[in-house]
């Protein structure tokens, strides 16, 4: 058996640079008690596990101009992670 210690949220450690993510609901304001304060998260899929994506800022900027303002209009939509500079990126893939 491996086991899987991905966790439930993407992030740098969990994804590599070039895979591809799903969404697959629109996203909910919750509050996060470990940081103290609101986070956006959104349903999504990657390598086949449903998992939690944190947008920040920018990342949420960028969804919004490739797939609009309502995130109802990004369910099915994917973006790829890119890894730059230690950090986790993304990049909507348009189709």
């Amino acid at each position: 058996m491996i086991p899987d210690f991905s966790g439930d949220f993407i992030n740098f450690d969990g994804t590599k640079d070039g895979d591809v993510v799903t969404i697959l609901a629109e996203g909910k304001v919750e509050f996060n008690e470990i940081l103290k304060k609101d986070m956006y998260n959104i349903k999504v899929e990657h390598n086949g596990k449903e998992k939690i994506y944190s947008p920040t800022n920018k990342a949420g900027q960028a969804l919004q101009e490739a797939f609009g303002m309502d995130d109802k209009e990004w369910v099915g939509k994917q973006f790829e992670t890119l890894h730059i500079d230690k950090k986790l990126a993304i990049r909507p893939i348009k189709k």
